[in-house]
């Protein structure tokens, strides 16, 4: 099977160029931009980079574009208003924090991955010289019609000019690449598509030569029609273990809904699509047993946190919902009392379910924490005289530590 007959099969095209498929027999050359306009990457963000390892593993060559120009403008791309302006201070300080996650996540080797910043020629090129080089090029018309674009004029924000120039960055970001790196084709996900399209026209405008697109889906829950990134609560998934703890990583995975799990595994997963359509038949058996999930948890969070730590999640996932506290070893508590909901107390000092439930967010009220304890829905283990383990109902856990 081709490359992209196999990203087809996954559902990994979303828009794509012509002439692309023949392209990639010669040896691609691509780049996939993230702005740091945060100091980690969300989950939503993962599937650009699993792409990208896709594309080195065929054997093409990956740069990563840092936007630290593009940041202090601000893509309006899928978003509702306007983004606030970012200090320089608090991009610069992303821009480190994303690096280092890059290279961790995708590694940065010489001839094969690189890493660039747009804020080394967007700060440099004059006003005059961008309107001569880019402007010049870009009939209003067309950047008038874009959907982003389109959307955000009808809407109540408007756009301001600043965002809607922002098109025209991306696509010299493309053209700076295409000539001094040989980058020939961009990725992004189907919100960059006019993006993506604005750059290819620009490269072949000023070099009468031809570029590439190429994007991707956005993950969109088919049953709930929501976005995907976030937790049932709201909270947004993160690659980084300061923002979001690994087992809670794992857990979002594992809680991922039967109607989006095999889509996920064909978008994320690096096992053949054999091997995942016979995972998917055994799943299908017993879909409670969560079979999916499970090895989609463990081979992603092993990719974003390392393989031990992933065994580490699926050992404590396996004792909490199912073998029982007293496998649960001291270094298992010390690693999970960062994911669960908790609280401290004195070592002499008992569990008052009115109180620490409260205190650790279980519960929202002491009336509901005592009508929980009449219900014998507060269940606790006292282990290795440092923690006390709380489980409410089936699903939920706290975690005390006595000081």
């Amino acid at each position: 099977m081709g490359f992209f007959a196999e990203l087809e099969r996954r559902g990994l095209i979303y828009s794509m160029t012509p002439g692309l498929e023949k392209a990639e027999e010669k040896g691609l050359t691509l780049y996939w931009g993230i702005d740091p306009t945060g100091d980690s990457m969300h989950i939503g963000h993962f599937l650009g980079v699993m792409i990208a390892r896709r594309f080195l593993a065929a054997g093409h060559k990956v740069i990563i574009l840092v936007g630290g120009g593009t940041s202090m403008i601000g893509d309006p791309s899928g978003k509702n208003e306007e983004r606030p302006v970012l200090p320089k201070e608090t991009i610069e300080e992303n821009k480190k924090k994303l690096k280092k996650l890059i290279e961790k996540l995708l590694g940065v080797k010489e001839g094969t991955v690189t890493m660039v910043d747009n804020a080394d020629w967007l700060e440099k090129i004059s006003l005059i010289d961008f309107l001569r080089e880019v402007g010049k090029h870009m009939p209003v018309s067309a950047m008038m019609g874009k959907e982003m674009v389109k959307t955000r004029i009808d809407s109540e924000a408007g756009i301001s000019y600043a965002e809607f120039s922002y098109q025209l960055l991306q696509a010299y970001d493309f053209l700076v690449l295409f000539e001094k790196s040989g980058c020939n084709l961009q990725i992004g996900g189907s919100d960059q598509w006019g993006n993506i399209v604005t750059g290819v026209d620009l490269i072949r405008k000023k070099t009468g030569k031809q570029a590439f697109g190429m994007s991707f889906p956005l993950i969109v829950d088919p049953k709930t029609g929501r976005k995907f990134g976030k937790s049932e609560k709201g909270a947004s998934i993160w690659l980084e273990s300061h923002k979001t703890h690994p087992f809670l990583l794992y857990q979002f995975f594992i809680n991922t809904s039967d109607d989006l799990v095999p889509l996920l595994v064909n978008y994320y997963s690096f096992k053949s699509l054999s091997e995942i359509e016979k995972l998917k038949n055994e799943w299908k058996k017993n879909k409670e047993d969560r079979l999916l999930q499970r090895e989609l948890a463990c081979e992603l969070v092993g990719i974003v946190h390392g393989e031990e730590v992933a065994l580490e999640c699926a050992k404590i996932a396996a004792i909490l919902f199912g073998e029982g506290v007293s496998k649960m070893t001291l270094s298992d508590l010390e690693f999970i009392k960062g994911a669960l909901p908790g609280a401290t107390i004195r070592k002499n000092e008992d569990f008052v379910a009115e109180k620490h439930l409260v205190e650790m967010g279980l519960v929202s009220s002491k009336g509901e924490a005592i009508r929980l304890v009449k219900q014998n829905g507060i269940h606790t283990e006292r282990l290795f005289n440092k923690f006390i383990l709380i489980r409410k109902g089936k699903k939920e856990h706290g975690l005390l530590e006595m000081k």
